[in-house]
């Protein structure tokens, strides 16, 4: 059985305040974001505890997808905490180190070997949209707003979230987006491919989110990964890893999982993947 990410039966919080935590219920895993005072804008605490809520995450043998959220409904990221703005950036030596904790978390969102989904239900700004597009998949409820501001403030993107801007909705949105600073609502960004999916605020999108999120752990963790391998494989065109998803390609065709697939098709019955009974005992 897939249990509801409503009923976390362990919870993490290595970041003060909590206001960063992991949550792990069954198959699925969310990190929450938990700092509403201030639009649930990243502190350096936060950045710095990101990659390892995603490690703990990934490590566990029960996980097959991991989803981040806001605590609260309304909400998603407004990126990094401004108030710390000051101290942060006080001096080149100083900036280089938060530079390097910002890249360091959004990167562990993408290399996670699970697939990540984001759930945007409302301002996702900044370093909001740096995350988000550091996720494999985005639902945004229709109260969703997008912007990416650093040229207000003076400031630039990482070439990493550049990157990833661009692969997620090209060239050209990705310069109007930079350039002008403009608060799109959730319609543009699904136009522009920010956005996989928008669903109406309240129920629905939480109804919606869940069914893609039990989709995922219906479906076998050994394929799972290595889709997840091969969509990062062709995405930064490395060639070695290029020969990894081909050879785990040719692979899966031997394993375990395929057996049951192909057996669990033919006889017209759910599949029961030996890669969920490898991990967790509680299906």
């Amino acid at each position: 059985m897939i249990r509801s990410l409503k009923s976390p039966t362990t919870t993490i919080a290595p970041c003060p305040m909590n206001l960063l935590r992991l949550q792990s219920a069954g198959p699925m895993a969310r990190i929450v974001i938990d700092h509403p005072q201030r639009r649930n804008a990243f502190t350096r605490a936060m950045w710095r505890a990101l990659p390892g809520l995603v490690q703990m995450a990934s490590a566990d043998r029960a996980t097959r997808v991991l989803v981040l959220q806001a605590s609260q409904p309304g909400v998603f990221a407004a990126g990094a905490d401004i108030s710390e703005f000051e101290a942060t950036y006080r001096d080149a030596a100083e900036a280089e180190r938060a530079s390097r904790e910002i890249n360091d978390a959004v990167d562990a969102l993408q290399a996670c070997p699970l697939p990540v989904v984001a759930l945007i239900d409302g301002p996702c700004v900044g370093g909001g949209v740096a995350l988000a597009v550091a996720c494999d998949i985005r639902l945004a409820s229709d109260r969703a707003r997008f912007a990416v501001t650093p040229a207000r403030l003076g400031l630039s993107y990482h070439p990493d979230d550049l990157r990833r801007l661009v692969r997620a909705c090209g060239l050209a949105a990705a310069s109007e987006l930079l350039y002008g600073g403009q608060i799109w609502d959730a319609e543009r960004a699904l136009q522009a491919g920010l956005a996989n999916q928008v669903l109406p605020q309240g129920e629905a999108f939480d109804a919606g989110a869940q069914a893609l999120l039990q989709a995922i752990c219906g479906n076998s963790v050994d394929a799972t990964r290595a889709i997840k391998q091969g969509l990062n494989a062709v995405t930064s065109q490395d060639p070695r890893a290029l020969d990894n998803a081909a050879r785990d390609f040719v692979q899966l065709f031997q394993g375990r999982d395929f057996a049951e697939g192909r057996d669990a098709f033919l006889a017209k019955r759910p599949a029961r993947f030996p890669s969920h009974l490898d991990r967790t005992d509680d299906d």
